[in-house]
């Protein structure tokens, strides 16, 4: 795509986007934002509601890269203009005891979404319980995240730039951040612990074995601890925080819907390993801010039919965010960066994908009412694939 064409095509996405912005923006000038709603408190317990919208606005070329959408629309001779509901969630969280923690949370993705696989209907997100000994040793039985890689371990509506990098995509299944099963987690001082098994089926996909999944992380903090099962993308000023991480995810008979056409039914000996680090700088009392994250991740998977390749993927994505001193109106500026690469090699075919990615986000309550705008410049090899990709995402939470 020519400058002069993708200068074009960025003009005429400001200005479609300028009244909605305008508009969904006086949804969080008007009022406060309530980060949760107690709907019970007695000797019994505490239960605490949530909502959570998030708005996308897209404009993207009509050369879709491979793996970012498993049912792709038809082939398109035109940019793809798109508005939906790209994330609607209800959580629910119940504290029965001192040691004994319940969440729920259900939800709809990608509502109407023409560049996204269009969900149908609710879906179960998470539901589980956390059963907490001490802080040292906690027990999580249900449907929760798989511990891998901290940037799938922060909520999508807590992300530096308006999605999670490609690299974290890098895993079986359409919806592979989750699955069913137990996992012992910890706290001492700056290290946590994560060890869980699943079931290895995933929210979308069914293994044609029984075979069980294995996933670990560790990670080592400096400065602040963050104890927290969740965890987030920055934290806009207010914490200095030096996060390295390692982890990995290993299943036998293991099917991947998100794998090359004629090899998604195959089963094979999947293992990913991967480090990531996470840096969040306040300056000046918090008046501005660096943010820092960085993750490298390989990936194998030794198929179980004689005379297939093994495919190897490697991929490394490093982003940046400087929170800008001052206000602007109601809220504060942050601008964002992220470069990323995915190689990927089965026998005698290679492929690479480079992205970089540009924008800001404007917040006037921390991640619960923030817009982000950002562009992404992604081309992958040897297929010659180039596209610019505009989105612009909206989340209000109450």
């Amino acid at each position: 795509m020519s400058r002069e064409a993708s200068m074009t095509r960025a003009g005429a996405m400001t200005r479609k986007l300028g009244l909605l912005t305008a508009l969904l923006a006086t949804l969080w000038i008007a009022g406060d934002a309530r980060a949760a709603v107690t709907l019970v408190e007695g000797e019994k317990g505490k239960l605490d509601m949530e909502m959570r919208f998030m708005f996308w606005a897209v404009d993207s070329g009509p050369e879709l890269l491979p793996g970012t959408n498993t049912t792709p629309p038809p082939a398109q001779e035109e940019n793809i203009e798109d508005f939906f509901v790209r994330r609607a969630r209800l959580l629910f969280h119940g504290q029965i005891s001192s040691s004994l923690d319940i969440y729920f949370q259900v939800g709809q993705d990608n509502i109407n979404s023409k560049v996204l696989k269009d969900d149908a209907g609710f879906r179960i997100k998470d539901a589980f319980i956390n059963y907490k000994h001490n802080e040292a040793l906690q027990l999580v039985v249900g449907q929760f995240k798989v511990p891998f890689l901290r940037q799938n371990l922060q909520s999508g509506f807590n992300q530096l730039l308006v999605d999670r990098s490609l690299v974290t995509q890098l895993r079986p299944a359409v919806e592979g951040s989750r699955d069913d099963g137990g996992m012992i987690w910890g706290n001492h001082g700056g290290l946590q612990y994560r060890v869980a098994v699943f079931d290895g089926a995933d929210q979308e996909d069914t293994a044609t074995k029984s075979s069980l999944r294995e996933s670990a992380r560790v990670s080592w903090n400096w400065f602040t601890p963050e104890p927290t099962y969740g965890l987030t993308g920055t934290t806009f000023g207010q914490k200095r925080i030096l996060q390295v991480g390692l982890q990995g995810d290993a299943q036998d008979g293991r099917l991947d819907a998100r794998d090359d056409p004629g090899f998604t039914t195959e089963t094979r000996a999947y293992r990913n390993w991967a480090a990531d680090i996470f840096y969040d700088q306040p300056f000046h009392d918090g008046s501005s801010a660096l943010t820092f994250e960085g993750a490298w991740l390989e990936r194998t998977d030794n198929y179980d039919t004689d005379g297939l390749d093994t495919r190897y993927i490697d991929g490394w994505y490093a982003q940046a965010g400087y929170l800008i001193p001052g206000h602007l109106g109601p809220g504060r500026v942050q601008v964002d960066g992220r470069y990323e690469r995915i190689h990927s090699d089965r026998g005698s075919v290679d492929t690479d994908l480079h992205a970089r990615t540009f924008g800001f986000t404007w917040f006037t309550k921390g991640h619960d009412r923030k817009i982000q705008v950002d562009h992404i410049d992604s081309k992958e090899s040897p297929t010659d694939l180039d596209d610019n990709i505009y989105r612009a995402s909206f989340v209000v939470v109450f």
